[in-house]
């Protein structure tokens, strides 16, 4: 009885996927500022970096950009760097810089060619967005909020909330949120 019970669990954690990595990899990626990025904890004194992945021709990104702009501006005077994240086939600075000039977030974007950090992130949608602590691990993915296009004052701010959590030094309320954007397009 007990065989039969371990050889189901297995067969279940099986089919829910490989699990992504707890600890964000180290990567350099260039930006839309000419800037190459060093990804790692041993590069970055922020209190938390946050990346939010994008396609260029979503919707809910579009939709998202005043959020993300408020966001930014509350979160990085208290420690927290912000990158947009282009991970799709095709992307280039020069593309993301254009779009970046369109929409002006206030952060650098940065191409994340043969998708390696969506991929290790799990990011698969447009505002897929992941918050990294100090130390290199993952302690958010997810939304934005709960919002897709028609943004409403009650939206559940999932990224705000697990920001203040880490900022606090306490466990992420809810570390996991559904990503409502586009689907990615990846290397």
């Amino acid at each position: 009885m007990e065989l039969k019970s371990l050889t189901l669990l297995l067969s279940l954690v099986a089919c829910a996927g490989a699990p992504r990595t707890s600890v964000a990899p180290s990567l350099t990626l260039m930006g839309t500022d000419h800037r190459a990025h060093a990804l790692s904890p041993e590069a970055s004194r922020a209190a938390a970096t946050v990346y939010v992945f994008y396609n260029p021709h979503c919707p809910c990104v579009s939709a998202h950009v005043a959020r993300l702009r408020e966001l930014h501006d509350a979160y990085a005077p208290r420690g927290v760097q912000w990158f947009m994240v282009d991970s799709e086939v095709g992307a280039s600075t020069e593309r993301d810089a254009t779009f970046e000039s369109e929409r002006t977030f206030g952060f650098p974007m940065l191409v994340d060619i043969g998708g390696k950090l969506a991929r290790a992130t799990g990011a698969e949608f447009a505002t897929f967005a992941v918050i990294v602590d100090r130390a290199g691990n993952l302690r958010y993915t997810g939304g934005v909020d709960d919002d897709r296009s028609h943004l409403r004052d009650e939206a559940t701010p999932y990224l705000k909330d697990a920001l203040e959590d880490v900022l606090a030094g306490r466990a992420v309320r809810r570390p996991e949120g559904k990503a409502l954007g586009c689907a990615l397009q990846l290397w």
